[in-house]
C-alpha cells in the first residue's frame, strides 16, 4: 500500500550508518579525494527573518538566518537503496531491537507488509542553528559563529570578553603519549616544511591516535565450511589492536580535522604481523601552497605504514573501495561540492602512493590479489589471510551463506576472485632493525576510538563538516570531548 498521499506527521533524524550487509560496504577503505581546485561556495545571504524568540532582533555575527542543519543518506532495508536528504521514506513505528527499519517508497510498494505498522517520513533535519544572547551587550549570535559550546545562559560574546577566545580550547595539544601519533606528527610536519619554503604556508598538522585491544573468536570471521582449518591456522581466538587516527590542520587558529582512518594491527597473525586499513575518510579543508590534497592524504597513509615498519611489522593490506556520493563513513556530512575518485581512479591513486612508498624505502613490494594468485601464493582459500570484518572474511562468509556445498562454494568464490582481482593490495614492508611487534601502550577513548560511536555523537549533536564554518565549531567541540568524554 502506498503512503504517497498520506500527510507526513513527523521528521526523524538518525545517525548515518556506514556499513550494510553487502560485502562491498563492510570495512571498505573509504577515501574521499576532493578535487584540488574546488572552491567552497559561500552560504547564501538572505534577508533577516526574526523570530519571536529573538525578540525581533537579527544576529550580529552574520547575515545568515534560519540555518537548518543537514542530514545524511539513509539505507533502505530491502535492496539497500539509498534514501537521499529530502526524500520521503517509510519507517517502522516500533524499533526492532536497536535497529531502525527504513524502506524507500518503491521497495515498500513491492514488500508485503502491514501498512498500519509503518509511517511515512521525510529525510530532513528540523533543527536550526541555535542563537545565543550575550549576557552583557544583549546582541544575538549564532553559536556556530561564536564557537560557543558551553552553557547558553552564561554566554558572553568575544567583543565583550576577548579573553573567551584565549581560554577556549582551539588546539589539540598533547592528548596522550601515543607513539604512533607522535611519530606521524613529526614526519608530516617535516613533509610540509620540505614542500613549502615560505614559512607563512607552513601551517602545522597534529595527529591524534586512540587505541584499544580487541579479541574475536576465529569462527566468527571464517566460513563454516572449514572452521577447523582456520582454527588450526589462527587458533581459537584472534587478538588485535583497533586504532583511530585523526589528522588536524591549523586553520585561523583552530585545529580542524581533515583526514581520519580506522586501522587494525595484528602483532602475530598466523605467524606474521599485519596492519590493515579498514576505513578512510577526508574533508577538503587541508590547504597548502606547495602540496596538493591528494598528495597529503597519500603521505599520511605512508607515514602510518612507515611507523608500523619502524616497530617491526611485516605486512599491510588495503582494500580500494570508493564510497558513493553522500555517504559518511567517519566525518558527519561532507561538503556538497566535494568530489572523489571512482574505482579505476582510486586504484591508480593507490598504486602511485604505494610506488612512492617503495621509492622512499618504506615498502619492499606490493601486489594486487590477481598478481598474488598468479604467483600461486594462495593454493587454497584457507591460505588467503583474513581479518575480522575485512574484505576476504566477508566474501567467504557471504559465499558460504549462499551455499553450504563445497563445490558450489568454490565456484561462487572463483567469481568473486575475479570481481576483486585488482581492488585490494598485499603490501610487504621493508625490514626494520626494531624488535618483534607487541601490543603497544593503549590509549582508548569511548567515543573517538569507536567509528560508529563517533558518527552517532556527531549526528546527535549536529556536528557537521559540510562547511568550514561548521567544521570549525565541530572541531572546538571535539577537542573538548577528546580530553573529557563525559563533559557534554
Amino acid at each position: 500500500m502506498s503512503f504517497e498521499n498520506q500527510e507526513n506527521q513527523t521528521n526523524q533524524v538518525t545517525s548515518p550508518k556506514a556499513s550494510s550487509n553487502k560485502t562491498e560496504s563492510h570495512n571498505p577503505v573509504q577515501c574521499r579525494l576532493s578535487e584540488m581546485f574546488s572552491t567552497e561556495p559561500k552560504p547564501k545571504k538572505i534577508k533577516p527573518n526574526p523570530t519571536k524568540e529573538s525578540n525581533f532582533k537579527t544576529t550580529k555575527c552574520c547575515n545568515l538566518n534560519d540555518l537548518l542543519y543537514g542530514t545524511s543518506y539513509k539505507v533502505c532495508m530491502a535492496k539497500e537503496c539509498r534514501i537521499p536528504p529530502g526524500a520521503k521514506y517509510i519507517c517502522s513505528k516500533a524499533e526492532v531491537g536497536k535497529e531502525v527499519q527504513n524502506y524507500c517508497l518503491k521497495c515498500f510498494e513491492d514488500a508485503d507488509l502491514d501498512v498500519n505498522e509503518w509511517e511515512q517520513k521525510k529525510n530532513t533535519n528540523s533543527a536550526l542553528e541555535e542563537i545565543d544572547e550575550c549576557g552583557m551587550c544583549r546582541d544575538l549570535f549564532h553559536r556556530v559563529c561564536e564557537l560557543n559550546i558551553r552553557s547558553k545562559s552564561s554566554f558572553i560574546c568575544t567583543t565583550c570578553s576577548p579573553l573567551r577566545l584565549l581560554n577556549m580550547m582551539r588546539e589539540v595539544g598533547t592528548v596522550n603519549k601515543d607513539a604512533c601519533a607522535k611519530f606521524m606528527t613529526k614526519k608530516l610536519n617535516e613533509f610540509i616544511v620540505a614542500n613549502n619554503q615560505e614559512e607563512r604556508h607552513q601551517h602545522p598538522v597534529t595527529v591524534v591516535s586512540f587505541s584499544e585491544q580487541k579479541e574475536v573468536e576465529t569462527s566468527e570471521m571464517c566460513p563454516e565450511l572449514d572452521v577447523s582449518d582456520f582454527i588450526t591456522k589462527y587458533s581459537e581466538t584472534v587478538k588485535f589492536v583497533n586504532r583511530a587516527i585523526y589528522v588536524y590542520h591549523r586553520i585561523d587558529g583552530i585545529d580542524v580535522p581533515f583526514f581520519s582512518m580506522f586501522v587494525s594491527e595484528y602483532p602475530s597473525h598466523a605467524g606474521q604481523s599485519w596492519c590493515i586499513i579498514n576505513y578512510l575518510d577526508t574533508v577538503p579543508y587541508f590547504k597548502s601552497e606547495g602540496i596538493k590534497r591528494g598528495a597529503m592524504h597519500g603521505e599520511i597513509i605512508l607515514t602510518y605504514i612507515d611507523y608500523m615498519k619502524s616497530i617491526g611489522y611485516e605486512n599491510a593490506h588495503i582494500w580500494s573501495n570508493p564510497p558513493e556520493q553522500g555517504n559518511d563513513y567517519i566525518f558527519n556530512l561532507h561538503p556538497d561540492y566535494q568530489n572523489f575518485l571512482g574505482q579505476n581512479g582510486l586504484n591508480d591513486w593507490y598504486i602511485r602512493i604505494l610506488q612512492k612508498g617503495k621509492d622512499d624505502g618504506i615498502i619492499q613490494s606490493f601486489k594486487t590479489f590477481e598478481e598474488k594468485m598468479g604467483e600461486n601464493a594462495f593454493k587454497s582459500f584457507v591460505d588467503i589471510p583474513i581479518f575480522p570484518e575485512s574484505l576476504w572474511s566477508n566474501v567467504m562468509i557471504e559465499t558460504n551463506f549462499e551455499t553450504s556445498y563445497k563445490k558450489c562454494f568454490m565456484k561462487k568464490l572463483q567469481v568473486k576472485y575475479k570481481k576483486h582481482a585488482v581492488d585490494n593490495f598485499w603490501i610487504k614492508l621493508n625490514k626494520s632493525s626494531g624488535p618483534q611487534p607487541t601490543i603497544p601502550a593503549l590509549y582508548p577513548h569511548p567515543i573517538m576510538g569507536d567509528r560508529m560511536m563517533f558518527l552517532d555523537k556527531c549526528a546527535e549533536m549536529n556536528l557537521e563538516f559540510s562547511t568550514l564554518r561548521r567544521a570549525k565549531f565541530s572541531s572546538v567541540y571535539l577537542i573538548e570531548l577528546m580530553y573529557d568524554a563525559d563533559y557534554f
